[in-house]
């Protein structure tokens, strides 16, 4: 499929993820003919074999069984998971630092009450700015080792990394666990007023184990912000937001939409209503789409998650998403300095800021720095390529779970 509107598995995909299931709409989208490597392709894309088995299951349909595989390789990870955030929050508890889970296995317990539906890649967690350099103690005790960025964080360049972006990447090297610690919640300064550690925190159990996470309405923000801010691209990040949605009931809508409001993403939260409605049926206000905006946003959303070659991932067509990535963006908010930050997380790549890390006072620099660092490597790339026939490397992209 090159173009069109979604295909006939994409369609019994989106069905699956309904939550609850509704299986009499997982059979009437399996109706007609199904390619099911296709389908089993669009299950790994968006990472949703547990939710495409239980609806296929609860539908009748034969589940293929590589899809179960799947879906077992998923479940024991999902546990390995739990256990990881169990002894991470303990030691964090310990240590005296406030922290936060964002999606991943406390999620998957609101939105699903089963750690079997949702799967989880790594654990996200949050915690302030200046505790940073003390979680990253804390992981390390406990076996972690800092794989992205690939520089090392001396005290130079932590301080510049807290600065430019709102995450970085951690493995276990042991049992390959990961964590994404982020200080922030969006990459972009501004986008979003951050949680309040003390105040917007909750403990949810999971497993026995008590886990911090956000509040209802801090959480949904922020999930609608983070689908927003990758274009939904995957259907497990609307499934999990359409699936907290069904638990808060209709009347508990507006004052969500008044809390995103407050947080200054209005947008954000009606792409996320308006997606949902059009994705899965779900009821929501009718003024959600009455924002040009909000159509706008969506249309990029269907561009990326099943415009063009559906099946495409994002290390595949990197320019794609960061085309989508740059005009979502643009398009969430429109105050003078949020865009400005806008511009600056554009220009400015943090690879190049790490490689000379400057005091605060001269990162002006960076944007003089950081574009002639740039034109310096497609130079290297011309010469290399006039010496070697091999192919060029495609861009990397860092990928979302």
């Amino acid at each position: 499929m090159s173009g069109g509107g979604p295909s006939a598995e994409f369609l019994l995909l989106a069905a699956c993820c309904r939550w609850p299931t509704d299986a009499a709409v997982v059979r009437q989208a399996a109706g007609g003919a199904i390619d099911w490597e296709r389908f089993l392709a669009l299950v790994r894309r968006h990472r949703v074999s547990g939710l495409a088995r239980i609806a296929l299951e609860a539908a009748e349909i034969a589940v293929p069984p590589a899809l179960v595989a799947r879906h077992r390789r998923q479940i024991a990870r999902n546990l390995l998971l739990i256990d990881e955030a169990a002894r991470i929050a303990a030691s964090l508890a310990d240590a005296g630092i406030n922290a936060a889970f964002l999606k991943g296995v406390t999620l998957a317990e609101l939105a699903y009450r089963d750690q079997a539906v949702k799967q989880t890649l790594d654990n996200d967690l949050l915690v302030g700015p200046g505790d940073v350099a003390a979680t990253i103690g804390v992981l390390e005790r406990a076996g972690y080792r800092i794989t992205d960025p690939v520089v090392p964080l001396d005290a130079r360049r932590l301080p510049v990394l807290v600065d430019m972006v709102k995450e970085c990447t951690l493995l276990h090297s042991g049992n390959r666990a990961i964590v994404d610690l982020h200080w922030r919640a969006t990459s972009i300064k501004g986008l979003l007023a951050e949680p309040d550690l003390a105040r917007d925190v909750r403990q949810v159990t999971v497993a026995g184990h008590a886990l911090p996470t956000l509040g209802d309405e801090a959480l949904m923000v922020y999930l609608a912000v983070h689908g927003a801010r990758h274009g939904w691209s995957r259907l497990k990040w609307l499934a999990d937001f359409n699936a907290l949605l069904a638990t808060i009931g209709e009347g508990a809508v507006a004052s969500l939409r008044a809390r995103a409001a407050r947080d200054g993403v209005p947008l954000a939260m009606d792409l996320a209503l308006l997606q949902a409605n059009r994705l899965f049926a779900t009821r929501v206000p009718d003024d959600v789409r009455r924002s040009r905006r909000v159509r706008w946003l969506a249309a990029l959303s269907n561009a990326l998650m099943r415009g063009g070659d559906e099946l495409a991932e994002q290390t595949e067509v990197p320019r794609r998403y960061m085309a989508v990535g740059h005009a979502s963006a643009v398009l969430l908010k429109s105050s003078p300095l949020y865009l400005a930050n806008v511009a600056w997380t554009g220009w400015v790549s943090t690879e190049d800021a790490l490689a000379l890390p400057l005091p605060r006072p001269a990162r002006a620099l960076y944007l003089v720095t950081s574009p002639a660092r740039r034109i310096g490597r497609a130079m290297r790339r011309i010469v290399d390529r006039g010496f070697s026939r091999k192919p060029e490397r495609p861009m990397r992209a860092r990928q979302e779970n």
